[in-house]
């Protein structure tokens, strides 16, 4: 697998940061997002089993909670 070459991190209230250096959390409700290199590539039925466990799991909020699911589930690629 390839090693981030930067990290977003984003808070609950919508505020974000790009660092080239992984930080230390020092937000409980803060989410961290590896930035690689190479593209996410998920196939059509990857995706709709996500959307389906998602799914079933929690309504989604926005869409921004299922597009992290979706990045999470290609990073483990």
């Amino acid at each position: 697998m390839n090693e981030p070459i930067a990290w977003m991190y984003e808070k609950s209230n919508g505020a974000s940061k790009l660092s080239f250096v992984k930080e230390k959390m020092l937000w409980e409700d803060m989410l961290e997002i590896p930035l690689y290199t190479h593209p996410a590539e998920l196939t059509d039925e990857e995706i709709a089993l996500i959307w389906n466990e998602f799914s079933a799991l929690q309504s989604p909020k926005d869409i921004k909670d299922f597009a992290r699911a979706i990045l999470r589930k290609a990073q483990e690629k």
